[in-house]
């Protein structure tokens, strides 16, 4: 697999009116991210409320997601749950579902031998590429920079950070020092919301949410091709819905993918604070503001 650049979204898992997964939606989402120039797709995430699905949900969902993308794009199979033996069993299971990476995150119960726990998820997998994921307390186990780099130069297979910290800025900065034989590259987190920033630092992927997915490629590129003026106008348009995004997360992503119409429900399992009918249109306002630019320059064309 070539080294990861570009905007690597969290597909998120539509639910039914019956509280069910709802497959015929999250197909919808996979086309929709693969037209708008996502670079791969990873499922499922914290975005996606992996901790909230059963392994026989992950499963067949990620079997959705692999087969509807029917390998235009790589898929990176996510692993997270709290109990690091079951995160090796997953890394098994994933790994037979044709998938090109994995993502697996430092957890608290896997103090103190992270490498030895990374041994056994590199092992199940099968050697395939990890992405190491690094989350605040207290899900993550929020490793330092120095803690990731020896665990990267322990463990052959973990190819990539993807820095959740906050701020995440100065980590970033280390971990881009440090790439080399050992780490090919850092991917940015936190929803996006440090995205500048981290891209200023030496991160050449961001893994955010999907619900502003054609914005964020349009950023990438412009950053990329050293358009930075470009990438951070569309940075600050971002801001909006990101900083309403915070606290409702993926409870505002399935509202705008209903707006879309690509999913039925905005139902969610997370935990979240509730919506109400005028925040609701508030968030619509801000996401079609952000994307007014289309419009602007379909207009100029």
């Amino acid at each position: 697999m070539k080294t990861l650049t570009g905007v690597l979204p969290i597909v998120p898992t539509p639910f039914a009116v019956d509280g069910t997964p709802d497959h015929s939606s999250l197909a919808k989402v996979v086309d929709d991210a693969i037209a708008f120039g996502a670079a791969a797709l990873v499922y499922p995430g914290v975005a996606s409320e992996d901790v909230h699905l059963t392994s026989e949900e992950r499963m067949a969902c990620l079997d959705v997601v692999v087969s509807r993308t029917n390998g235009r794009v790589p898929v990176i199979a996510g692993v997270n749950t709290a109990d690091p033996a079951e995160m090796v069993a997953l890394a098994g299971k994933v790994a037979a579902q044709n998938v090109q990476a994995i993502m697996a995150m430092a957890v608290p119960d896997m103090r103190p031998d992270y490498a030895g726990w990374f041994h056994k998820i590199e092992e199940a997998s099968g050697g395939l590429p990890i992405i190491l994921q690094n989350l605040f307390a207290p899900r993550g186990a929020d490793l330092s920079a120095e803690e990731m780099i020896a665990l990267a130069k322990a463990v052959p297979s973990i190819r990539y950070v993807k820095e959740e910290g906050v701020p995440s800025g100065i980590k970033v900065s280390e971990l881009v020092a440090a790439c080399g034989p050992d780490l090919d590259a850092v991917i940015g987190g936190g929803g996006a919301r440090y995205l500048l920033e981290e891209l200023d630092r030496g991160a050449v992927a961001t893994m955010p949410a999907i619900e502003l997915l054609e914005l964020h490629v349009d950023l990438m590129q412009a950053y990329l091709s050293g358009d930075r003026d470009t990438a951070k106008a569309l940075y600050v348009r971002s801001l909006p819905i990101l900083l309403t995004q915070a606290p409702f997360r993926m409870r505002l992503t399935k509202l705008i993918l209903k707006h879309r119409g690509l999913v039925e429900t905005d139902i969610v399992r997370e935990r979240l604070p509730d919506m109400d009918d005028a925040l609701k249109m508030l968030i619509i306002e801000f996401y079609e503001e952000a994307m007014s630019y289309k419009t602007s320059e379909a207009s100029s064309d």
